[in-house]
């Protein structure tokens, strides 16, 4: 009887083991930098050098900064969501919810008359980042594919 709960309690301790491993969300903490040359982008922005996508991850929470470089000037934008799928102000001007989905995340942000869906995922390996992005709203709607690769400690 000793036995059969010894090795009962082994197995179940493996499987919860098993369990929180195999269920753990990806890390996409990097400096991700725009590669254009994979990328697919139906309407860049005018000038558009490159981009840079700094992501700091804590479990669910994120802290995101987006940096658009058009030659010696850069446009930045930073906020933070939880991926929980919760509605919430984004910046006071949006709002906002990002969630996990099957193999990555799903940005979502709206207001009247705008709205930007972004579906992001590893891409060939975890040193590539893309972002599928679907905007709607002035000045173009467009269907873009970001991809970016994982910018490597000097």
């Amino acid at each position: 009887m000793r036995i059969k709960t010894k090795t009962l309690l082994t197995v179940l301790g493996l499987f919860v083991y098993q369990s929180r491993v195999f269920s753990q969300v990806p890390n996409y903490t990097g400096t991700w930098v725009l590669n254009l040359e994979k990328s697919t982008l139906e309407h860049p922005p005018e000038g558009l050098t490159s981009t840079v996508f700094i992501i700091n991850q804590e479990g669910d929470k994120f802290s995101l900064t987006r940096y658009h470089v058009f030659g010696d000037k850069k446009k930045k934008i930073s906020f933070k969501m939880t991926a929980d799928g919760k509605t919430r102000k984004v910046k006071i001007l949006f709002k906002g919810k990002l969630e996990h989905i099957e193999k990555g995340l799903r940005s979502t942000l709206w207001r009247k008359k705008f709205s930007n869906i972004v579906n992001y995922k590893f891409g060939n390996s975890q040193n590539e980042f893309v972002a599928d992005e679907v905007f709607k709203g002035k000045p173009q709607d467009h269907h873009s594919i970001w991809v970016f690769d994982r910018e490597t400690p000097k």
